[in-house]
């Protein structure tokens, strides 16, 4: 594949150059090779060098006023590492928003010279030419929300990706809200593909999305999810099989066995509630218990709280890193835990270690946390170090679920 999108003597290509050694620190950060290309795309287009495919136009005609100066305005969509952002602020005014608070947070030490949005669905743009990269999410869904918040404003929009993570319904949601789709060449092992001229009549979809989970414990509980939402608007297994094994330990409901896990007036809490079904059950189960729910993603911290709604409970929701227990306050009875193990898709285990400290610091004394995690993990024995006396209270293949107890 090609190491850049533009010709050896291309100007655009210079200028690229240029930019990119005022930086040399961010040429060994994970995210500079697509950051680098996008780089390349907006001058190449600017310059009349690339079409809007990415390739180069060959000495078709181009009228520099036209192009000159584009994009008026960017909006940069989930970029992990700010790299993106920084390097396109130095050429055109650029706004970010970012899914996860984290990632937030990152954005605004590494490109200080943007401006973060906190909600896509309220984005209004402040010029009349907005280009927009949205870094290709892992579920589909994510990605169709943020086309559906933002067509409207958006003359073109850049999905860029692994190649080997950009499939074609990534050309399906494009197309939705756009009449042109292009894939662009591959650089290295990354690509983009591009939506432009907006549809006057696109066919959008809305969200939440709406349906029910069905679970002998509790019966049917409506479930609601936006895009980014871990498991969407399904029950995962390991959430499933945790509130099976709670409802068990009290079982199914019978006063004295309630009363011991969360009685009147207590509190439960998920850290890394995701769509919410789960908080939403273990309240059904403790209907005396009042119910928070935590998690980084502002997807997440949606849909849990419209999944509440909707089952008529109320329920706190904090968007915060569950890991950082000095953010939140304690004195939980119940602790519920279902920690990933994937980053996209390698395996890590950091946030999981970080979420069991933070829920032995916010356990209340006489409290208890239940943990499911794939059985292949063996956490026991970080969660009898970390939070207390813990015991197995059910196991399968796939799934373990531990008890433990406050020291």
């Amino acid at each position: 594949m090609p190491s850049s999108l533009l010709s050896p003597d291309s100007s655009a290509r210079q200028r690229s150059h240029d930019l990119l050694e005022q930086f040399p620190e961010l040429a060994e950060v994970p995210g500079f090779p697509q950051a680098r290309i996008l780089t390349e795309y907006v001058l190449g287009r600017r310059s009349g060098e690339l079409d809007a495919s990415g390739r180069a136009t060959d000495g078709t005609f181009v009228a520099a006023e036209v192009v000159a100066g584009l994009p008026h305005e960017m909006l940069v969509v989930d970029d992990a590492q700010g790299l993106q952002s920084r390097l396109l602020s130095q050429i055109a005014p650029v706004r970010t928003y970012n899914d996860r608070i984290d990632e937030a947070h990152t954005v605004a030490e590494v490109a200080d010279r943007t401006s973060p949005i906190d909600d896509l669905a309220a984005f209004t743009p402040e010029r009349d030419e907005v280009w927009a990269v949205v870094n290709a999410p892992k579920a589909t869904h994510a990605l169709a929300e943020t086309i559906a918040a933002i067509q409207a404003h958006v003359s073109t929009i850049i999905v860029i990706g692994r190649s080997d993570s950009m499939s074609r319904a990534v050309n399906k949601e494009l197309a939705r809200g756009y009449a042109r789709v292009d894939v662009s060449p591959g650089v290295g092992k990354h690509r983009m593909i591009i939506g432009s001229r907006p549809l006057s009549s696109p066919s959008l979809p809305t969200y939440p999305r709406r349906s029910t989970i069905d679970h002998p414990a509790t019966g049917v509980l409506q479930v609601r999810a936006h895009g980014a939402c871990f498991s969407g608007i399904k029950s995962d297994e390991g959430s499933t099989a945790l509130l099976t094994a709670l409802a068990a330990e009290t079982n199914s409901g019978e006063p004295q066995a309630v009363e011991a896990i969360a009685g009147p007036s207590k509190s439960v809490l998920d850290l890394g509630c995701g769509n919410g079904w789960l908080l939403s059950a273990a309240l059904k189960l403790m209907p005396a218990a009042t119910g928070v729910g935590v998690d980084v993603s502002k997807g997440a911290v949606a849909s849990a709280r419209e999944t509440a709604e909707a089952n008529g409970l109320e329920v706190e929701t904090i968007l915060a890193d569950a890991t950082d227990a000095q953010a939140l306050a304690g004195g939980h009875d119940l602790i519920l835990l279902n920690p990933p193990f994937h980053q996209g898709t390698t395996i890590e285990t950091d946030t999981a270690a970080g979420l069991m400290r933070a829920a032995g610091e916010l356990l209340a004394p006489g409290g208890q946390v239940f943990t499911v995690y794939n059985s292949h993990l063996d956490y026991r024995d970080t969660l009898e170090r970390v939070i207390g006396p813990s015991e197995q209270v059910a196991r399968t293949s796939k799934f373990t679920v531990i008890r433990c107890h406050s020291r």
